[in-house]
């Protein structure tokens, strides 16, 4: 690395010698000369007071700006800025210092043709090289030291990306790998400091390290895949997301560890159609973000302590976002450090399954431009806010809501707009210090089929106007509030009224089965038997949900109310293979029996949890399967180490 100020030692003898060459075949120009940044805006810019050593800008005798040590201030955005032109240039030979500006560059190529960047040095930057909406740059045999971004191609149209910059330049001691043009190849196993695959269809990107760099770059690529990749950074390096996809379509990308980004972890910008999915995020700014990106699959991802874990803006639409998990907290002992699990800013026609969400401040934010979206069987547990919403005619169902200072909060508008025709159906409340907040500027909520545990009516506040809680004759459930159903149709004789608006639930539910109703993630979950066999060989058949997937085996009885628990079944969370197992009951407000088996159903492990405990709990032989009880029914059936599963 170059170090040290221009201004009081000359460059190192390597870095001389190299300049030097140059210098000699440019009129006989000093060897070294020191001077501010260099702003060409159009061709007629180009002139010897700005640089230029020689040339007429044509194809055979470009413009040659080169040999300068250029000195960027504080007060300046750019070292040397060609914007505007249509002249044949080059950049040779520069040292660049003192660019830190954080949306300014060393260098920054413009709406420009046919430039080329040749052994340049740039020290002492924040970002090193901006190409934006140019065509046929050529960079090579650039050193670039940085702590933002090395190099930043943008554009809107592939030909603006279409540029050739081999791996001779280098970010931080480690090689810029700008691919154009592939069809069919596999990018695998570089270890860099910027990957940029451009303008390309069905390439694997795979089994790369692109860590403390630029990140990962697809624009115009469709029909790829980008599969267990690492970046992101282990220093406070300034950069941006790290992996970003740009009017690309089709792709999977997946199985990616993504780690401290300082903006997304993964980006959609204008891309349409492709899945997200097994990545792992932790520590992001945002895990995943889409802008103006249409009908993509966000699905079976973890984001743990990432301040946002998906941001849906941009006017974005019809995407799914399905099974994921976000974690606030990742550890038992550690504050939250999300601030949003899922911030829906600007989209419609969203559809947000099956999602798990804990200990973030807001667990999902919609906020006035989000509208006609569906949040379905999501499990919010532990949060500041388990719903915020001021958008318009969304429909929240069978979602579970426990454990939060608020579970839905309708956040003031001071009538600069109205939330208006969003239906509430079938959502679990359970242990919440206040179940529902409507502003003055709601209007026309449905509350219906929902079940409010806890003192019912007395945490629900209901500010707004014209809002219903009995839809087609089905009101909502409310624990504690005695009731008369003389015909026996599970409807209440006489509404509840619900204050402090004073409306009424006309037609409120007697009771509930707490397998029907929507108990977030492991409300979808089917009942099936399996078969135990005790030390004598007798066998028993008890009812379980069987959780297979990353989700549901996330989710276990987290948030899940107790009053609920009688007659409920047990879970069977199942493993790929055996391996070490640690349970941890945060959140969940009951103690639990627990047992392990290996791959052939012997007991490696057996423990009673206890409610809400921060302890890890797990045997010390691997397990494979793993059955969660309500405390004491281990006693009560016989389940003892001598316990053998079935195995279904």
């Amino acid at each position: 690395m170059v170090k040290g100020s221009m201004k009081h030692s000359k460059r190192l003898v390597l870095l001389f010698l190299l300049v030097l060459p140059v210098l000699v075949a440019c009129n006989d120009q000093p060897a070294s000369s020191e001077r501010g940044p260099i702003a060409i805006l159009g061709d007629g810019d180009f002139t010897a007071r700005n640089g230029v050593r020689s040339g007429s800008g044509t194809l055979d005798d470009p413009y040659v700006i080169s040999g300068w040590e250029i000195e960027v201030g504080t007060e300046d955005t750019y070292g040397v800025q060609i914007e505007n032109v249509t002249a044949f240039f080059v950049l040779k030979g520069l040292v660049i210092e003192g660019a830190s500006d954080a949306d300014g560059a060393a260098i920054r190529i413009g709406l420009a043709s046919g430039g080329r960047i040749e052994e340049c040095t740039i020290v002492g930057s924040r970002n090193g090289i901006q190409i934006v909406s140019s065509t046929d740059i050529t960079m090579s045999r650039c050193l670039i030291y940085g702590n933002g971004r090395g190099l930043r191609v943008d554009g809107e149209t592939a030909a603006e990306y279409r540029h050739d910059i081999d791996e001779s330049n280098l970010y931080n001691d480690r090689s810029i790998v700008y691919l154009v043009g592939l069809d069919g190849e596999t990018v695998e196993g570089h270890t860099t400091g910027h990957l940029t695959v451009a303008d390309s269809r069905d390439v694997t990107v795979q089994g790369n390290t692109v860590i403390d760099g630029d990140g990962i770059m697809l624009a115009f690529v469709d029909d790829s895949t980008v599969v267990g990749n690492a970046t992101g950074r282990n220093t406070p390096v300034l950069n941006d997301n790290g992996i970003h996809l740009y009017q690309s379509s089709g792709n999977t990308v997946m199985a990616n560890h993504v780690q401290n980004t300082r903006l997304s972890g993964i980006q959609l910008s204008l891309s349409t159609d492709n899945e997200i999915s097994y990545n792992r995020f932790a520590v992001c700014d945002s895990a995943v973000r889409l802008l103006a990106s249409d009908r993509n699959t966000i699905r079976l991802n973890e984001a743990v302590r990432c301040v946002t874990g998906f941001w849906i803006t941009g006017g974005s639409a019809d995407n799914t976002i399905e099974a994921n998990v976000i974690e606030g907290k990742g550890l038992p002992n550690l504050d939250s450090n999300t601030s949003v699990g899922i911030f829906l800013e600007s989209g419609s026609r969203n559809l947000f399954d099956r999602n798990g969400l804990s200990d973030c401040e807001t667990g999902l934010q919609i906020d006035v431009s989000g509208s006609a979206n569906r949040i379905v069987a999501n499990t919010i547990v532990a949060c500041g806010y388990g719903i915020s919403i001021a958008g318009s005619a969304n429909e929240i169902e069978r979602n579970l809501l426990s454990q939060s200072p608020r579970a839905v909060l309708f956040p003031e508008t001071f009538t600069r707009s109205i939330t208006r025709g969003n239906t509430f159906r079938g959502n679990v409340f359970a242990d919440n210090a206040s179940h529902v907040y409507t502003n003055l500027d709601s209007t026309e909520t449905a509350f219906t089929e929902n079940v409010f545990l806890g003192q019912s009516v007395a945490l629900i506040s209901d500010q707004g106007t014209g809002n219903v809680w009995t839809v087609d004759g089905v009101g909502n459930y409310w624990r504690g509030e005695t009731l008369e159903d003389a015909n026996g149709d599970g409807i209440g004789d006489e509404p509840v009224k619900v204050y402090p608006s004073g409306v009424d639930d006309e037609a409120p539910l007697v009771s509930v089965d707490p397998r029907e109703v929507g108990l977030g993630i492991l409300g979808t979950l089917s009942v099936e038997q399996i078969a135990l066999e005790d030390g004598d060989g007798a066998s028993m058949e008890i009812d379980v949900l069987r959780a297979v997937g990353g989700t549901e085996r996330w989710v276990g009885f987290r948030g899940f109310p107790e009053v609920l628990l009688d007659g409920f079944p047990g879970i069977l969370f199942e493993f790929e293979a055996e391996a070490e197992r640690r349970f941890v009951m945060m959140t969940v407000p009951f103690d639990l029996d627990i047992a392990f088996f290996d791959a052939e159903g012997r007991v490696v492990g057996i423990a009673e949890m206890e409610a809400l405990s921060q302890d890890y709990y797990g045997p010390q032989d691997p397990a494979m399967y793993v059955l969660e009880l309500p405390a004491g029914s281990f006693d009560e059936l016989g389940i003892t180490a001598e316990t053998r599963l079935l195995v279904p």
